[in-house]
């Protein structure tokens, strides 16, 4: 008779560099730490099948949910739940593994990838359901000595060059600061240091399956405008549905698409900016204990 707990959450190794966590590294950190915060019967990466428990969720990794289906197929557990940083609908082989009787549930970060995931297999229909990753509220938390000027941050993933140095003018002419943030080329703390200068922030890009970015910038309470495009098309694909800030909302920011319209909104801007509690929305809706209660709220339900 083995001793498990009641969920083992699997990715790839960590592999070098010392990293705690595999997979995506802050999916894979917000659900260890947040269900270790809420006290939950769970182990991370075992070392021996033996301390697998009955249901299993993997993050990450291809091979590693190939391995956990074996084990489902032989009975060893009892159900199985994948993703949500497992393959894109691009992958080869999405389907099959998907929509493979040994795998339960399919999560996915947002409901606009629900939708591409569904269009892509439609037999996934009633297989998925939605789950977004927390943020440490304790790490990103406003510093109350930091003094704000007329620093906005402009973040920029992805477009032209030209459309990033059109958004910062476009932010001078109207009297803010820009301080620019490039995607992958920033470490935690120097986000976390530009955001406590900032009054808010200007996201570019094309989508977001979640958006943790804006998650951190809303738990150090920095609305952000974001970018919203007309269109998203990868590798000739067109999307019906997609977002580049899936779970913004009135109390964390605003979107806009034209030039024209991020001027009228720095316009109003002033007057608004005091409406806007984006650190007390993060603190009900996506800390690492949230996202860790509503994973498990995911795995306590009932089959069929």
């Amino acid at each position: 008779m083995r001793s498990s707990p009641q969920l083992t959450v699997l990715t790839e190794p960590a592999g070098e560099g010392g990293k705690k966590y595999g997979g995506h590294f802050a999916v894979t950190r917000s659900l260890v730490e947040g269900l270790q915060k809420i006290k939950a019967d769970y182990n991370y990466n075992p070392g021996a099948i033996t301390e697998v428990g009955e249901t299993v969720a993997v993050l990450s990794g291809i091979e590693t949910l190939r391995e956990a289906m074996d084990w489902k197929n032989k009975g060893y557990i009892h159900k199985l739940l994948g993703g949500p940083n497992l393959m894109t609908v691009r992958a080869k082989g999405f389907r099959e593994i998907f929509s493979s009787p040994a795998v339960d549930v399919c999560l996915v970060p947002a409901d606009w990838v629900r939708i591409a995931y569904e269009e892509t297999a439609p037999a996934l229909k009633g297989k998925i359901r939605c789950w977004y990753a927390g943020v440490d509220e304790n790490y990103w938390q406003p510093e109350k000595k930091t003094a704000k000027d007329k620093t906005a941050l402009v973040y920029w993933k992805t477009e032209p060059a030209e459309f990033n140095r059109q958004v910062e003018r476009i932010l001078l002419e109207h009297g803010w600061n820009p301080v620019r943030v490039v995607y992958g080329r920033y470490t935690a703390g120097e986000f976390k240091e530009l955001l406590a200068k900032s009054v808010f922030a200007v996201f570019l890009s094309r989508s977001e399956s979640q958006g943790l970015a804006l998650a951190e910038a809303w738990s150090m309470d920095v609305p952000t405008l974001a970018w919203s495009p007309r269109e998203l098309v990868i590798e000739a694909r067109p999307y019906s549905v997609f977002s580049a800030s899936p779970y913004l909302s009135d109390p964390t920011g605003l979107q806009w698409t034209t030039a024209g319209e991020l001027e009228q909104l720095l316009e109003a801007l002033p007057a608004k900016l005091a409406a806007f509690k984006p650190r007390k929305w993060v603190l009900k809706n996506m800390t690492d204990a949230v996202a860790a209660q509503k994973f498990l709220a995911i795995v306590n339900e009932k089959d069929g």
